[in-house]
């Protein structure tokens, strides 16, 4: 078991946490608090949330930018650099 555990590349996973660090401080900030209040709620659990709570987070779900998600996780984790998979800078 310990040793599937240290065979997890950690600079990936660290890269990997940092792209969606990033999206997660773009998303407006009602929306953030409330994700949060919703999953503190439910304490992450699924089958603890109203299917009101889970519509919601479909809801703010479908407004992230995915393919800009997609392109600057690729980006992070790629293991060579691929042309075109540049990550952009947000805009503010």
């Amino acid at each position: 078991m310990f040793r599937a555990f240290r065979a997890v590349p950690w600079i990936l996973v660290i890269a990997a946490l940092r792209v969606v660090y990033d999206h997660w401080q773009r998303m407006e900030e009602q929306d953030r608090l409330r994700v949060t209040e919703i999953v503190r709620g439910s304490k992450g659990l699924p089958h603890k949330m109203s299917p009101d709570e889970r519509r919601e987070l479909v809801d703010i779900g479908k407004r992230l930018d995915h393919v800009a998600l997609g392109r600057d996780m690729a980006a992070a984790t790629a293991p060579f650099p691929t042309p075109g998979l540049k990550a952009k800078k947000a805009r503010k």
